[in-house]
């Protein structure tokens, strides 16, 4: 269906014609720029509103499971009888399995790592009506039970929305792939109440750029989105917690301490994460649609130990975050959630992983400081330690430092720790990509030889001129007779040729095979002609310090295949050929 013009509008039903406040509204909207701004807080209205909806559903379904009335499921679990723990899960992982074999294909797949495909492979298309189903059973399901997080729902419906819109009004790929952000982005900052860092989240690690022009969609929808959450749902951190402070200047080297180890547990986890989706993918394919009930009846069985699994584990971070969780529970409860959210969602059980990395941060860092607190009496409480460690693995799992530590400052609203949850996220987030290159969600995608831009500035990536030289294997002086530099250019592998240096180094002139073709002096004068006289002196050598994108416009200016690159001094370094620029660099 054809795009509308930019004047036409819909007729009067009964007249034909179209009202004076209709054309006057279409005429203001229908503008390419205008219309964009208007889908960008209409985007942000559907996620918020998508929000309230779902967030409903999970505390109308957790209240008729559980007998919980708020959107915390562990009192509820706690106060249950065995069979209740262990019934819920398994109705949940058997309606994901129901509803897999109705559509006839798994609900797995990590979302945020569905909705980075979308944006930079599929130029924002999102399976519309599969997101919104999606999304549903996740939050189901995770209302059941399921060790996943909530926020994988409204992230789909976001983005879904997004997607949608843009594919409706037939936006072109930019601004589509734009909006798909903005809608995930939207859904983030609804679910948790954090408008500054959902935004920074989309660019970061959706978008995986700062540039300004994505900026102000983003924020408008998370403004707008959030807006919307505060007035249904609630205005308040997502985390109430005792105001921590840094009282001593040690802390700072404890929060970096403290980065390294988790920054190896955040590598830790991303890894588990894949490994047991790689093995949950080699199941046979008449098993694959009931591996979510085979995971749900195990966490069923966990929770008749003990239900703090169960669920998103909201409750668990915040006993962690007021130090009230036992030592014990503080260094088991991570790796067997890092365990049963790991087969749930390679099992194919929809959910978010976001909020399981939470719990895992902040239960290490709530173990963290009861250590440092047996060992050194009078600090910050271990409460402070299980924030620090949140942001750590959030920096660490995502490889996004700078929207981790605005998440978490926005979860808990705690600045005066923001100097060791800087520190502790910057650190984390090094030695996770050290160990582990790929984040949470890009791994899933380079497993299925899917290419992700890099979150890291391309100039800061970039390998520069002297990475790509290629060495210069003959050179000649000035006074080389011409049948030397003959027998010298034949020799060349095709496309070489041969330069002309001083005693120093220096270069002095080109020879180029075809060159001399054209300009072969009287035959009687070849004995007297040496290399000075048939090279070309100017040609412009290539610099280091020179960017790729200014070496790409030299070479696109010159008939040789390659140039030769000198220092300030003008001596001879190597050469760098068209080939190797189109291979090798970023520009």
């Amino acid at each position: 269906m054809p795009e509308p013009a930019a004047g036409a509008v819909h007729p009067d039903l009964r007249t034909g014609e179209p009202s004076p406040w209709l054309r006057r509204i279409l005429r203001g909207l229908l503008g390419q720029e205008r219309r964009f701004w208007v889908l960008v807080v209409g985007v942000g209205l559907i996620s918020g509103l998508g929000a309230v909806a779902l967030l409903a559903v999970l505390r109308f379904t957790q209240h008729l499971f559980w007998q919980s009335n708020t959107e915390h499921l562990l009192e509820g679990a706690l106060a249950s009888p065995g069979w209740r723990r262990f019934l819920v899960p398994v109705l949940g992982g058997g309606l994901v399995t129901l509803v897999s074999l109705l559509v006839g294909q798994p609900l797995r797949g990590h979302g945020t790592a569905g909705i980075i495909e979308s944006i930079w492979v599929k130029s924002g298309r999102l399976p519309f009506p599969r997101a919104l189903l999606r999304g549903f059973v996740s939050i189901i399901a995770v209302a059941l039970g399921a060790p996943l997080g909530r926020e994988g729902a409204l992230l789909q419906t976001g983005a879904a929305s997004g997607s949608a819109l843009s594919g409706w009004l037939r936006l072109g790929p930019g601004q589509a792939r734009v909006l798909v952000a903005c809608g995930a982005s939207a859904g983030i900052a609804s679910a948790y109440n954090v408008p500054i860092g959902a935004a920074l989240f989309g660019l970061e690690v959706l978008l995986g750029s700062f540039a300004l022009e994505l900026f102000g969609p983003i924020v408008v929808s998370c403004v707008v989105a959030t807006l919307v959450s505060r007035t249904l749902i609630a205005d308040h951190p997502s985390y109430v917690i005792p105001h921590y402070a840094l009282v001593h200047p040690r802390e700072l080297l404890l929060a970096l301490l403290l980065g390294v180890l988790v920054g190896g547990a955040s590598a830790l986890y991303v890894r588990g994460i894949n490994v047991t989706s790689d093995l949950l993918d080699r199941v046979p394919a008449w098993l694959a649609p009931f591996m979510p009930l085979v995971a749900m009846t195990l966490v069923g069985v966990t929770a008749l130990a003990g239900p703090y699994l169960l669920g998103n584990g909201y409750d668990s971070v915040n006993m962690a975050l007021h130090g009230t969780l036992p030592l014990t529970l503080l260094l088991l409860l991570p790796l067997a959630k890092l365990a049963v959210t790991s087969l749930c969602a390679g099992a194919g059980v929809p959910g978010g992983l976001f909020t399981p990395s939470l719990f895992f941060g902040a239960l290490l860092g709530g173990a963290f400081g009861m250590g440092v607190e047996e060992v050194l009496p009078g600090g910050v409480p271990s409460g402070a330690y299980a924030l620090l460690g949140m942001g750590a693995v959030l920096a660490g799992t995502t490889h996004a430092s700078v929207s981790a530590v605005l998440m978490i400052f926005e979860m808990t609203g705690d600045y005066d720790l923001i100097l060791p949850l800087m520190l502790a996220a910057v650190v984390a987030a090094v030695v996770s990509r050290r160990l582990e290159p790929e984040s949470l969600y890009t791994s899933v995608l380079v497993r299925r030889d899917v290419r992700v831009p890099a979150s890291v500035p391309h100039w800061l990536r970039e390998e520069g001129v002297r990475s790509l030289l290629s060495p210069i294997t003959q050179r000649v002086p000035p006074s080389a007779p011409f049948n030397e530099v003959v027998l010298l250019l034949l020799e060349q592998p095709p496309g070489v040729d041969l330069y002309v240096t001083d005693t120093e180094g220096r270069l002095l002139g080109v020879i180029t095979l075809d060159a001399l073709k054209g300009h072969l002096p009287d035959h009687s004068l070849l004995q007297a002609t040496v290399a000075a006289d048939v090279m070309d002196s100017g040609v412009q050598p290539i610099t280091p310090d020179l960017s790729l994108a200014e070496v790409a416009s030299r070479l696109g200016h010159t008939e040789l295949e390659r140039l030769p690159v000198v220092d300030s001094g003008r001596r001879l370094l190597g050469s760098l050929s068209k080939g190797d620029l189109l291979k090798r660099g970023r520009f």
